[in-house]
């Protein structure tokens, strides 16, 4: 109702913007929040992560009503954990919302910040801010200065999960590049919430195929829960771009 209150920080930045004449001239957002999210009371008496999507778009439309020549943004999913807050999984559903967000938008790009280093979890050092604006750099070369790149620059992303024909313990994960596989990360997936599931996994391309011993007929699957993972051992692209995490996507037929 008072987008320039100077008690928050969005009326703060727009007070500056307006002020200085330069509401015309962004072309771009960075978006890098979602910690208080994650595990802190939400406005419905939940986490924050069941209204984080109505809220974001809520925003968006005020960025393009304050700043009309706002061409795209760029969301970065957090770090699990981000902060130390998440209860019951409540910051992996978080990143799954950040994940879906450009469903929603036409002009979107998703950065994972998985396997920035130096990490950081909440704040980061200076070197690791350094590797995050690495990261975005060539979307943003892309996306304004009609910048091309012989391979992917953003990190993979999960298309669908899906069993072959017939089968039970066989799960394919199709992404939206190729990715690398390493056997040591069949621990970082949980089937309806349950680890050790997943006894191998091959890749072929842009599609990894896991096997499941026992057979099982889970219907959700998830990579990376935050409960357990390792830094060292993340699912990849071949770009080198750690992927998307991903919380209990459905299982198609």
């Amino acid at each position: 109702s008072n987008p320039t209150d100077l008690e928050t920080i969005y009326g703060r930045m727009l007070w500056r913007m307006q002020r200085a004449k330069m509401t015309h001239s962004i072309r771009g957002v960075l978006w890098h929040q979602g910690e208080s999210d994650q595990g802190a009371g939400g406005p419905t008496g939940g986490y924050g992560w069941e209204t984080y999507r109505q809220y974001f778009i809520d925003m968006a439309a005020s960025w393009k009503r304050d700043y009309p020549n706002v061409q795209q943004c760029y969301v970065f999913q957090i770090w699990p954990k981000a902060c130390s807050m998440g209860v019951d999984g409540s910051d992996n559903r978080l990143r799954e919302v950040q994940r879906q967000l450009p469903t929603a938008f036409a002009r979107m790009s998703l950065m994972s910040t998985l396997g920035i280093d130096p990490p950081g979890g909440c704040h980061y050092p200076p070197a690791g801010y350094v590797e995050i604006a690495k990261s975005i750099a060539p979307l943003m070369k892309r996306d304004f200065y009609g910048a091309t790149f012989p391979a992917p620059i953003t990190p993979p992303n999960l298309r669908r999960a899906f069993r072959p024909e017939g089968t039970q313990d066989e799960i394919v994960l199709e992404f939206d590049q190729p990715v690398a596989w390493d056997d040591g990360l069949r621990e970082q997936f949980t089937l309806d919430g349950k680890k050790g599931l997943v006894l191998s996994g091959t890749r072929a391309g842009n599609k990894v195929t896991l096997r499941l011993a026992p057979a099982t007929t889970a219907k959700t699957i998830t990579y990376l829960d935050s409960k357990e993972w390792s830094q060292k051992l993340l699912l990849r692209g071949d770009n080198g771009i750690a992927a998307l995490t991903f919380c209990e996507v459905p299982v198609l037929p």
